[in-house]
Parts: structure tokens; C-alpha cells; sequence
């Protein structure tokens, strides 16, 4: 799915211009642009990503968004679905141990049983080791 499509087809996107949108850029803490902050229907950030990304890493990332938006709302099946089809798409993304750390997460949290965790992570753990990601499920 190309950038637009998945951005008009799950999210509403909104593009402020930072010298017009002083309290916007305060009260998101905007550093530097590009700076996309991706918030459920009420304004609650779920998501940020700093900085310019390449089409693949911007779909990548979009699709890790659209995981976490299920996980904060508790939708452990959905939100396990999306970043399961987040390792499935794009392998060698660098969003992806995030996704597959995440995956782990939604499968513990709807089974509260420990192999599901260790399934998940152990997939991160043999093709993303060294990831920052890697690093933080490295305790299985």
C-alpha cells in the first residue's frame, strides 16, 4: 500500500506550518520537521516520528502506528494482527523489531501466558538482536 492510501484509509492526516502554528509546535515539542505526531479521536498521542523517512520506512511506520492505536485501546488480536503483517511486509525495516517487540506484548497481554511473550520475542531475538528493540527483549 503506497503512502497515501494508508495514511487516507486509517488516518485523518493534518499538516501545520510551524511558523504559523506556534502553540501547536509548543505544546508537541517540536524539535525539528518533518515531526509526525499521530493521535486517536480525542488528541491522545499514541505515536511520534521525527524526521524524514523513505516511502518503504514511512509505510513501515505508519503500519507500527496503526498497531499501537489497537494496543492503547486494548484490541491485543487487531493490534497483534497489524504487527505481525508489519514483520511479514517489510523484514528488514527498521521499524519492524519494534513491531515484533510489540507483537510479543499483544500476545502475552491476550493470553497472560509467558511462552507467548517468548514466542514473540525470540523471532526478534534470531533476526534483530542487536536493535535497540533486540536489546530490550534480550531478557528471554
Amino acid at each position: 500500500m503506497c503512502v497515501s492510501a494508508a495514511l487516507n484509509e486509517f488516518f485523518v492526516p493534518i499538516q501545520l506550518d510551524v511558523d504559523q502554528a506556534r502553540d501547536m509546535v509548543k505544546k508537541f515539542r517540536v524539535i525539528w520537521t518533518p515531526n509526525i505526531n499521530l493521535m486517536d479521536g480525542d488528541g491522545n498521542l499514541f505515536y511520534h516520528v521525527e524526521g524524514w523517512l523513505p516511502p518503504s520506512e514511512f509505510s513501515a511506520m505508519l503500519m507500527v502506528a496503526h498497531g499501537h492505536h489497537f494496543l492503547h485501546r486494548e484490541n491485543y488480536s487487531k493490534a497483534e494482527e497489524i504487527f505481525h503483517t508489519v514483520w511479514d511486509k517489510y523484514p528488514r525495516s527498521g521499524f519492524t523489531p519494534e513491531a515484533l517487540y510489540y507483537y510479543g506484548v499483544c500476545k502475552y497481554l491476550e493470553s497472560h501466558e509467558g511462552e507467548d511473550l517468548v514466542e514473540g520475542w525470540q523471532v526478534l531475538q534470531r533476526y534483530h538482536p542487536q536493535s535497540s528493540w533486540g536489546i530490550r527483549s534480550s531478557i528471554v
